[in-house]
C-alpha cells in the first residue's frame, strides 16, 4: 500500500503546477481578449474574480453564466523506439456563474462561482508505459465567492471578496508486477520471469478538502482613457483526505520449471500465495486512507486599459503566479490500517509563472462588440517533474470572439482560444533515476459561451 500510494499523492503536485491544470477562461466576454481585465474587467459580473473593485459602479442587477470547452490535445513519442501515444482527454466543460446588485451609486454586492482548476489529463492503458505513474488525473477546484465593490471618489475603486474553496483530485494508475519483492521472500516477481511491464492492479485515489482565499483589488482611473489596476488572490494551505482502492487485474501468466517458488511448472501466478496476499487486508495493496496538505498558490495580475479614439480599447495584464511556495508535499499514512508507515516528503521545486497578456476590444455598432488577444506564459514545472500526470510548460495562445445584444436587456458572449505549448522532454516510468526518455507534445482548443441579463 505504501508504495502504490506515495505514486498517487506524488502526482497531487504535479496536477496542481503551473498553468497546466490552471483556468483562467472564467467568462467568452474575458476569454476573447486574452483573459485582460486587471484595469477593465468586463461588465457582466465577472470581476468578481478579475477585479473585485470594478463591481462599483455596476448599476442594478446584472446575472451572468456560461462554460468553457477545453479540448486538449498532445502525445508522448518514446526516445528508444519511436512510438508515439496520443492523449485520450474528453472535451472537459469548466462553467461559470455570477450575480451582482447595486446598493447604492457608490456600493455594489455579489457572488459568483468559478473554477481556477479543473481539467483531465487521461492516457491509453495499452502499451503505455506512463500508465504507472499515472493515466487518468482528475483536478477540481470550485471557489465560491460573496465579493463588494465600493468607490471611494471619482477615481478610485477598490474591492474584496471571500471565497470558498472545494477541491477535489481523482487520480487512476497501473502497478508493474515485475518491481515488486515477492511476499515472504527477498526477491523480486522480475526473478519468477514476471516480464517488465505487467499489468497486476489498477489503483484509484480520490481526495478532497476544503479552504478560504481572500480576492482583493483596486482600479485608477488616470483619465478619461487610461485606467490601471489589479487584483491579488491569497495562497490557501487546503488539507486532502483521500483513500485509494486497489482491484486486480488478471496477468495470466504461468511460472517455469524450477522456480523459486517450488511450485510445478504451468501454475498461475495470480493463484498462488505470494500473489494473492498482496490485496489480503492489510497488506501492501488493500485499501486504506491517506492525507496531505497543499498550497493553492497566490496569484494575481496588474494591467492598464486605454481607450483609443472612436469605441477602440486595447488592454495589457501581468500575470504571476507564485508557484514556488509549492517545494515540499508532505504524505500523512497514519490513517491507514497499517499505521506503522514511515511517512513521506516529496520535493517538486516549481517555480513560479509569468504570464504576459494584451487584447483589444471594438464596439463595431451598439448591437456587437468584436475582441482579440495573445499571451505567453511561462511553465512551473522543473525538468526532472514532467509527467504523463500534467506535461506542462511554457506556451502562448492565441483568441477571438464577439459580444452582441440578443433583445432586450439579455447578451451575448462567444469566444475561441488556441493554445500552443512548446515541446517538453519528460519520463514516463516511476523510476526518476531512469530520467526523461521521451518527448511531450500539447496543444488545445477552447470554446467560451455565455450568456448576460440586466435587470
Amino acid at each position: 500500500m505504501r508504495r502504490l500510494a506515495v505514486l498517487l499523492f506524488a502526482g497531487i503536485p504535479s496536477l496542481l503546477a503551473g498553468q497546466g491544470f490552471g483556468v483562467y477562461e472564467h467568462n467568452a466576454c474575458t476569454m476573447a481578449r486574452a483573459g485582460v481585465a486587471a484595469a477593465s474587467p468586463c461588465a457582466d459580473g465577472s470581476a468578481i474574480f478579475f477585479s473585485p473593485a470594478a463591481l462599483a459602479g455596476l448599476s442594478g442587477i446584472h446575472l451572468s453564466g456560461g462554460v468553457t470547452l477545453i479540448q486538449a490535445k498532445g502525445g508522448f513519442t518514446d526516445d528508444l523506439l519511436q512510438q508515439h501515444t496520443d492523449l485520450d482527454n474528453p472535451v472537459v466543460p469548466v462553467p461559470n456563474g455570477f450575480l451582482t446588485y447595486a446598493v447604492s451609486p457608490k456600493v455594489t454586492v455579489g457572488i459568483g462561482a468559478y473554477v481556477p482548476y479543473g481539467l483531465e489529463s487521461r492516457w491509453p492503458t495499452a502499451g503505455f508505459e506512463g500508465r504507472f505513474i499515472g493515466y487518468d488525473s482528475k483536478l477540481k477546484a470550485l471557489y465560491v465567492q460573496p465579493t463588494v465593490g465600493y468607490q471611494v471618489n471619482d477615481w478610485l475603486k477598490v474591492g474584496l471578496g471571500v471565497a470558498y474553496v472545494h477541491s477535489t483530485v481523482e487520480l487512476h494508475q497501473r502497478v508493474d508486477l515485475s518491481t515488486l519483492t515477492v511476499p515472504f521472500q527477498s526477491f523480486t516477481f522480475a526473478a519468477l520471469g514476471i516480464p517488465t511491464g505487467t499489468d497486476f492492479a489498477d489503483g484509484a485515489l480520490s481526495a478532497s478538502g476544503n479552504g478560504i482565499a481572500v480576492n482583493f483589488g483596486g482600479i485608477i482611473k488616470v483619465n478619461d482613457r487610461l485606467s490601471i489596476g489589479g487584483h491579488f488572490i491569497t495562497r490557501k494551505t487546503i488539507t486532502y483526505d483521500g483513500s485509494a482502492s486497489f482491484a486486480p487485474i488478471a496477468t495470466g501468466i504461468k511460472l517455469a520449471a524450477g522456480n523459486p517458488l517450488g511450485y510445478p511448472a504451468g501454475t498461475l501466478i495470480d493463484t498462488v500465495t505470494n500473489f494473492k496476499v498482496l490485496f489480503s487486508a492489510g497488506a501492501p495493496f488493500s485499501s486504506g486512507n491517506a492525507s496531505t496538505a497543499i498550497t493553492l498558490p497566490d496569484q494575481g495580475s496588474i494591467g492598464l486599459a486605454y481607450k483609443l479614439r472612436g469605441d477602440w480599447t486595447v488592454m495589457a495584464d501581468y500575470q504571476g503566479v507564485v508557484w514556488g511556495w509549492f517545494n515540499s508535499l508532505k504524505i500523512d499514512f497514519n490513517r491507514f490500517p497499517n499505521d506503522t508507515l514511515t511517512d513521506q516528503t516529496l520535493s517538486p521545486r516549481n517555480k513560479d509563472t509569468h504570464g504576459f497578456r494584451f487584447g483589444t476590444e471594438y464596439q463595431y455598432n451598439p448591437s456587437l462588440t468584436l475582441r482579440a488577444g495573445y499571451l505567453v506564459h511561462t511553465g512551473a514545472s522543473p525538468s526532472d517533474f514532467v509527467t504523463p500526470l500534467l506535461p506542462e510548460g511554457a506556451r502562448y495562445e492565441f483568441t477571438a470572439g464577439a459580444g452582441f445584444k440578443l433583445g432586450g436587456n439579455l447578451h451575448g458572449d462567444v469566444a475561441y482560444q488556441y493554445i500552443q505549448q512548446l515541446d517538453r522532454r519528460g519520463r514516463v516510468y516511476p523510476n526518476s533515476a531512469v530520467g526523461n526518455t521521451g518527448l511531450f507534445t500539447f496543444y488545445a482548443h477552447l470554446f467560451g459561451f455565455g450568456l448576460a441579463y440586466t435587470f
